[in-house]
């Protein structure tokens, strides 16, 4: 695509904004942009590795527990970016970055031009690099799950009623989240963690200890 190409997609008055993630993050920045007249001055575009529209990730502990719905977590649903003329590629992961000829690649095929680029791609969840996980080094094997995005809350109620014990490696904030949820879907539950007490990271010894008894 040359470089007059290019500028025909953004028009000669705008510049053409392309924001890579769709999470709290880089919904928020575009939140924060359209308020200060933002769509006056970029054509916007966001691509999202989730086929949804823009969802609060603390309330999946609450989901995997039955206290709140799918819905309830919902900050921006798809007719948002709709109605803001922001163009949204949910469910397309971005694979590449030419920089030289300023464009961005997903990986269906499709290609968007940007004159600036932002990246708000968040984080992925850390799985231990134990043998048997998975099918052929992709898609984990039935009944183990990661727990960072709505599909996994809902692949783990989906599967509680085949299930009578759980274990969550991890024993930081998500790792007890996820643990009181299946406690409250009627599992019997057990941490595993690999440190010498509770929430570390938060938590000095004695508190993670406390924690532990409360527990």
């Amino acid at each position: 695509m040359t470089q007059a190409e290019s500028e025909m997609f953004a028009g000669p008055d705008r510049q053409r904004l392309v924001v890579i993630g769709n999470g709290m993050v880089g919904a928020r920045f575009v939140e924060e942009l359209i308020a200060r007249g933002g769509n006056d001055r970029y054509d916007i575009v966001m691509f999202g590795d989730e086929p949804t529209g823009n969802y609060n990730r603390i309330l999946l502990s609450g989901i995997l527990a039955g206290s709140h719905d799918a819905d309830d977590t919902y900050i921006n649903p798809l007719e948002w970016y709709e109605d803001n003329e922001i163009t949204l590629h949910a469910g397309v992961r971005v694979t590449a970055v030419d920089r030289g000829a300023k464009l961005v690649r997903g990986h269906t095929g499709i290609l968007e031009p940007y004159d600036v680029l932002v990246f708000a791609t968040g984080s992925s969840p850390f799985v231990p690099p134990l043998k048997g996980l998975s099918h052929h080094g992709t898609t984990m094997k039935d009944g183990l799950f990661a727990f960072r995005t709505l599909e996994d809350c809902e692949r783990m109620i989906d599967f509680v009623p085949k299930a009578t014990r759980a274990a969550v490696i991890g024993g930081g904030l998500l790792g007890l989240e996820a643990a009181r949820g299946l406690l409250e879907r009627g599992l019997e539950v057990h941490v595993v963690h690999l440190r010498s007490h509770l929430m570390e990271m938060q938590l000095d010894r004695p508190a993670g200890q406390l924690l532990q008894v409360t527990l």
